[in-house]
């Protein structure tokens, strides 16, 4: 009998059952599966985040924030020279407008950061200063 594929949305149900069962080993499992299908899913990476806090695995807790972060931001990258490459002159009107509203550095960087990006350093920060306190 062929093995069924489980979508991410039922992955995710599964995990959240786990969890309000307060089974948090196994609903991690889950949330790391959904994260290997789907990469950029915050939801998962969120009760990841919170799965290893309630457990004091900060270690484990900032390795998931890392990779929360270096994996949106080479999205967010890769679709940015994706479009760059198919709208050189719409690119290049739409960088002198933003750099004209004060939206991106002399560079061309965003001056703004996405929220999700930015709660995750923050907690990036506070988990860093847990595991130094606690050597």
């Amino acid at each position: 009998m062929p093995k069924q594929r489980t979508s991410n949305k039922d992955l995710l149900e599964q995990a959240q059952q786990l969890e309000a069962e307060d089974r948090l080993p196994e609903a991690a499992g889950y949330y790391t599966k959904v994260i290997t299908a789907d990469p950029l899913n915050t939801h998962a990476y969120n009760r990841l985040m919170i799965i290893f806090r309630k457990q004091k695995e900060y270690r484990k807790e900032l390795t998931v924030i890392n990779k929360a972060i270096k994996t949106y931001e080479d999205s967010m990258r890769q679709e940015q020279q994706a479009w760059l490459k198919n709208n050189r002159k719409m690119a290049r009107l739409s960088k002198a407008l933003a750099h004209s509203l004060g939206l991106i550095d002399p560079k061309g960087k965003p001056l703004h950061e996405d929220r999700m990006v930015s709660t995750w350093r923050k907690r990036r920060e506070l988990v860093t200063q847990k595991l130094k306190r606690s050597t």
